[in-house]
Formats: structure tokens, C-alpha cells, sequence
């Protein structure tokens, strides 16, 4: 079987791919939005597949369109290089690695993964913050490289991605100095709690309440957010109790902007996974971010 390839039609596709929209995408190639459906439905009338599939959120990728996408990310690699190295550049234009970090895991754990990458040479580290949803809807349309999030989510993403645990990271509770000598024996039968909870679709959420009513406590909901340094502001602001994984709480601990209350070990953990897209770039240094944001 041979196919008679269009590249302008495939630089089309891969555009669309990247935008998410048509809308986006025919405003960044100077085309209307009608002479652009046209040419993603020649591709794939001429492939005999379907690439996208329309949703009222946007375009996603079907199987065959992410493969399809696969080599034209790769298309474009190479001729970034080839038109570097014909200008006697070869080499110089640096390698962008996209990465998404929930914003539930807060600004000291990203800092983790962004200092990592930050090592590679040649490399620039764009980063993007905001809730898991948008975290995997990004990677899912290919607008990251790499994800970091609180959970396991490639059965969301569907088949073309994979996901690692790197880290469980224990979970305590902090207050500020003032609210914590009020929580003498905490967590202690009938006290009453003012928390500053994550929202319900983090995976801990439910897991620290329950442990705060096992042992009699009541928590008394004050504030809810998924965002992680939200929660520490508020926390240090004397609005409330906060549970945090302790990579995200040093800074604070050390300023003493925050303390400790109850034990230091409670048993609440929250997992760092890290997702990919299973068929990495065939650029070197794409595959060695993804090994390196892998490292336990």
C-alpha cells in the first residue's frame, strides 16, 4: 500500500493538534476556519482514518492521530535541525521540554522537578501549574511533555501514555504558632478542628478526615482548594489547621511562619506520579527529561 503524502496537509493536522481547536489553530495558520476543515478531512480521507474526533470541550486525539501526531512531532524536530544546521547553527537552538505540575502538590514540589530538568544542557523548562484536570487534558492534546500529578490518571488519558510513581511523600499537620497552642493534644476526642481542606477529588482528601474523626476530633471545614499554596497562605494566616506533605511545608517550618501540630507521623501519605506520552520524541534530550522527572 503506498500513501501519496501531503506534508502541507500533516503540518495542518499537527497545528490543529497542538491548539486543540480549530478555531486556535486556523488563526495561527492565517486560514478560515471553513478552508481548514476541508484540510484536515482531505488527511484524512487520504489515510482512510480518522485523526480527531470533535467534542464540544475541543478536538482529541484518536489512536491512529496520536501516531500520526507522534511522527509529526518528530517531522518537525528534524527540521528544526536541518534548518539550524544549514545555517551553520547545528545545535544551538535549545530543546523546550513542557512540563505540567498539579497545583495540589504546591510551588516547593514543582521546584523539585523544575530543578531537575533545569540541569539538562541546551534545555529550557517551561512550566505550567493548575488543576490535575487541566494538568492531563494539556498532556492528552500534547501541549506537555511531562506530567506531574497526585495520582495515577492513564486510564483517563486512554491508551498512549504511561505513568510512574516516584514519590510517596508523608503527610502532617501545620498551623500557625498562634492557632496551634490552641490545639493542646491534637488531634484529641470532641476538639474542634478549623481545616483548610483540598477539594474532593483529591485522592488524601478523605483519608485525612478520616483520620481526624477516628480519633474524635471534628474538623470544621473553613476554607477548600486544590491549590496547595492557597491553603499554606491562608494557614499562615492563622485561618486554620492544613495537612501537608512535607516537601511542601519546609519553607514555612523554617521561617516559622508555621509549626507542626500533632504527630509527626500519621501514616497519610501523597503519591507523586509522573505521566508521559509512551512513545517518547525520538529527540535525545525529550527522552532523558523523562527519565531523568522519573527518578525515584
Amino acid at each position: 500500500m503506498t500513501l501519496d503524502l501531503n506534508y502541507h496537509h500533516l503540518y495542518y493536522f499537527w497545528t490543529t493538534a497542538k491548539a486543540g481547536r480549530v478555531t486556535g489553530a486556523a488563526k495561527q495558520l492565517g486560514l478560515s476556519q471553513s478552508a481548514l476543515s476541508v484540510q484536515l478531512k482531505s488527511i484524512e480521507r487520504s489515510l482512510g482514518r480518522v485523526l480527531l474526533n470533535r467534542k464540544s470541550s475541543g478536538l482529541e486525539l484518536t489512536d491512529i492521530g496520536r501516531t500520526v501526531f507522534e511522527h509529526c512531532e518528530n517531522i518537525s524536530t528534524h527540521g528544526t535541525a536541518l534548518s539550524a544546521a544549514l545555517r551553520g547553527e547545528a545545535g544551538s537552538s535549545p530543546t523546550v521540554i513542557r512540563l505540567g505540575v498539579t497545583s495540589a502538590l504546591g510551588r516547593e514540589a514543582a521546584m523539585i522537578f523544575i530543578d531537575r530538568l533545569a540541569k539538562l544542557e541546551g534545555t529550557t523548562v517551561t512550566v505550567y501549574i493548575g488543576p490535575r484536570g487541566d494538568i492531563a487534558e494539556r498532556l492528552a492534546r500534547r501541549k506537555l511533555d511531562i506530567a506531574v500529578v497526585g495520582a495515577d490518571v492513564t486510564a483517563e488519558l486512554g491508551p498512549g501514555f504511561s505513568g510512574k510513581r516516584v514519590h510517596t511523600l508523608p503527610i502532617t499537620f501545620f498551623a500557625s504558632p498562634a492557632l496551634a497552642l490552641t490545639m493542646k493534644g491534637f488531634p484529641a476526642k470532641g476538639q474542634e478542628v478549623p481545616m483548610l481542606f483540598r477539594t474532593r477529588d483529591y485522592a488524601p482528601r478523605y483519608e485525612v478526615e478520616r483520620y481526624l474523626r477516628e480519633r474524635g476530633s471534628i474538623p470544621v471545614t473553613v476554607a477548600e482548594s486544590e491549590d496547595a499554596d492557597i491553603l499554606q497562605t491562608l494557614a499562615r494566616q492563622g485561618r486554620g489547621v492544613v495537612a501537608l506533605h512535607r516537601a511542601s511545608s519546609q519553607a514555612d517550618l523554617s521561617s516559622g511562619a508555621l509549626v507542626r501540630v500533632g504527630p509527626a507521623t500519621t501514616g497519610l501519605n501523597h503519591e507523586v506520579w509522573v505521566l508521559t506520552h509512551a512513545h517518547d520524541s525520538v529527540n535525545p534530550v525529550v527522552r532523558k527529561a523523562v527519565a531523568i522527572a522519573n527518578q525515584s
